[in-house]
């Protein structure tokens, strides 16, 4: 076994362990979406998933975490989220630089993914029914995004995170990835409900 095949398998192993915790430690219920520290470490793998991810990352990783503005629990959720991954310090095996904003439609998030090198875009709570039109905005930026629930990626992010059967689930908008320039490994993909 090549010491690369062998770091791959590690790589799917961790991610098992984390999906497998997920289950036994947390009480999941249909209704709930996943804990946000959870859902922290599952970003902080993903990027070692994509093949493009450490060129678009750089030396640090831009993370930009997304809120709707007036809801407090998009604010609330967006703020955990944040934290949890500037505590992780590390998404995709580089540095990260998290950074917490409104969102304020797709035309100006695109303009300040490409400005700032963002290499992630998080959305929270809230932002479900701006989805499709932040997603056309971001067609052929060069980012990864990732939505709070399995609703996000059937409306346009890359990843989504769900719930089937009571059990944690990521959900892979592929169309949306090929336009964003994510290109998954094929370990990722046998693991993930994929959308088009």
């Amino acid at each position: 076994m090549t010491h690369r095949l062998r770091d791959r398998l590690r790589l799917v192993a961790r991610l098992l362990v984390v999906l497998a915790t997920m289950m036994v430690c947390c009480d999941l219920r249909a209704d709930e979406r996943l804990p946000l520290q959870l859902q922290a470490q599952l970003i902080a793998r993903l990027g070692t998933f994509d093949r493009n991810f450490r060129t678009r990352a750089g030396p640090a990783a831009q993370i930009l975490v997304l809120r709707k503005a007036g809801n407090s629990d998009s604010g609330f959720a967006a703020a955990g989220l944040a934290k949890a991954l500037a505590d992780l310090n590390q998404v995709g095996g580089v540095p990260a630089k998290v950074d917490e904003a409104e969102f304020e439609g797709g035309p100006a998030l695109a303009a300040r993914c490409r400005a700032q090198k963002i290499a992630v875009v998080y959305f929270s709570v809230g932002l479900e029914q701006e989805m499709g039109r932040a997603a056309d905005a971001l067609a052929g930026v060069d980012v990864l995004t990732i939505g709070a629930s399995a609703e996000y990626a059937e409306k346009g992010a890359v990843v989504g995170f769900g719930l089937e059967e009571a059990r944690p689930k990521i959900v892979l908008n592929l169309r949306r990835a090929r336009a964003q320039n994510v290109d998954f490994k094929a370990e990722l993909l046998k693991l993930a409900r994929i959308v088009e």
